[in-house]
């Protein structure tokens, strides 16, 4: 939850109303007063024209297998998250894959966050009600559906806690049909004033940069009660989140590990949701394959090619495959020497490296060629940032790269932490090649372009 704020501060003397969204497009009507049956399956699944993003395989429900602590969140220590590996039994899927490849997985929404929403709409008994949707006979335009994502059978909870962003950005038009559901005046006019034109600033910084949701919003408007019709048509779905798979399936066919980190102050959806499953006595999740891309280690292509590896933080992951993978294949008779393999990794602290000593350890077989640390909260290196590690050893990586056989790899956040490791790189290419910025970038596209340099970034 955000911050309390004094609704007042944001209120306008003067404001051009935004135009509401019509408030009958879709229609939620309850069947006979009886309970759904509870069920396991996740309300997406009920849609069965559903797509879901870059999906490469069907949806399976997998058993967690287990679960390690990597990194201990400490207040005293300023560590304001934790890091937790789980292990995913897979055996029964038939899926398989390379280091590098991802997998999706179905999250729920917060339960606590479900509740508060459930009685802020005066929805609590009727929370587990047969409910059906469909579109409105008062509707007048020919386009409107009902939403792929939500069933036509559902109850009030499904439907916030499996199908809906309920943490979802609010559109200026859906704040202003808020309003019509106030019955205070205050609340009126701090909802219409915040979704004027004249309100921008104040709608940048509540909404964009406090992170605002629809919760918060009905904390602060008590007297808002908008019908669950409304909020299913104009809040966003609730979207599979991404993993990097962290080991390779030469070690074990039938397990898929990934890393995810926790923020002690406002958890993401998914992590919260997978850290509520640990809790419980035969934790499952429901998942599925992404389709590949570039970004991969693979023994037809790559074993014997040299890789540069960057990771930020849990970007480490897919290089934890990438490094087992290889680890494995060296192992193989007929296989030739594998390729180079330099990795460049940044983190709050040594701590924070994930499976450090694997990664010592790999360096002492020479799976790993050159490791390179960098520790923006400890002296216990001589980098604070990767960008340092970088420039010290821009020689170097311009030489491996010149090679036809050489790939660079990044793994990081895909805001300003991989836009500054770019703006790095192309300072180098700059400084040891002796060319324009122009031909810099001219340059890295051409990586980009030849699959020379290949990205995973995320928001």
């Amino acid at each position: 939850m955000a911050a309390p704020i004094n609704i007042h501060d944001f209120i306008l003397k003067s404001y051009t109303e935004a135009k509401a969204l019509s408030d009958s497009n879709l229609e939620l009507t309850y069947g006979e007063e009886h309970v759904l049956p509870t069920t396991k399956e996740h309300g997406q699944q009920k849609c069965p024209a559903l797509i879901y993003p870059f999906a490469a395989s069907p949806l399976f429900e997998v058993p967690i297998k287990g679960s390690k602590l990597l990194l201990e969140s400490n207040a005293d220590e300023n560590i304001n998250k934790s890091i937790t590996e789980i292990t995913l039994n897979v055996a029964d899927t038939g899926i398989t894959w390379q280091p590098g490849d991802t997998i999706a997985i179905l999250p729920r929404n917060p339960r606590k966050e479900v509740e508060s929403l459930l009685y802020a709409l005066d929805l609590s008994d009727k929370a587990d009600l047969t409910c059906h949707i469909k579109v409105s006979p008062l509707c007048t335009k020919k386009t409107v559906k009902v939403p792929a994502h939500i069933p036509t059978t559902s109850t009030p909870r499904e439907l916030l806690r499996d199908c809906i962003n309920i943490r979802g950005v609010l559109k200026k038009q859906l704040l202003s049909s808020l309003a019509n559901y106030c019955s205070d005046n205050d609340e009126v006019q701090f909802l219409k004033s915040l979704s004027s034109k004249e309100a921008s600033s104040q709608y940048n910084d509540l909404i964009m940069e406090k992170g605002f949701t629809l919760l918060d919003i009905l904390e602060v408007c008590h007297s808002c009660r908008p019908p669950l019709a409304l909020l299913i048509e104009h809040l966003p779905r609730l979207l599979p989140r991404p993993y990097s798979i962290a080991n390779s399936q030469l070690e074990n066919a039938k397990e898929i590990q990934i890393i995810f980190s926790t923020l002690c102050d406002k958890p993401g959806v998914t992590t919260q949701f997978l850290m509520d499953k640990l809790q419980e006595e035969h934790p499952s999740i429901v998942m599925y394959l992404r389709q590949s891309n570039a970004f991969r280690y693979t023994t037809e292509e790559d074993f014997e090619k040299n890789q540069i590896l960057i990771a930020i933080g849990t970007a480490m992951a897919p290089f934890l495959g990438f490094l087992q993978h290889k680890e494995h294949l060296s192992k193989q008779e007929t296989k030739a020497a594998g390729g180079q393999t330099w990795l460049f990794v940044g983190a709050t602290s040594q701590e924070a490296i994930l499976h450090r000593d694997q990664l010592l350890n790999w360096q002492d077989k020479n799976v790993l060629n050159k490791f390179v640390e960098a520790y923006s909260r400890s002296s216990a290196s001589d980098y604070k940032y990767v960008q340092d590690a970088l420039h010290h050893h821009g020689d170097s990586i311009v030489e491996l790269l010149s090679n036809p056989n050489t790939a660079l790899y990044l793994c990081a956040d895909g805001g300003e932490i991989s836009k500054s490791i770019e703006k790095c790189l192309l300072e180098i290419f700059q400084e040891k090649l002796q060319i324009s910025e122009t031909e810099a970038t001219e340059l890295l596209k051409d990586y980009k372009a030849k699959g020379k340099y290949r990205l995973d970034v995320w928001l």
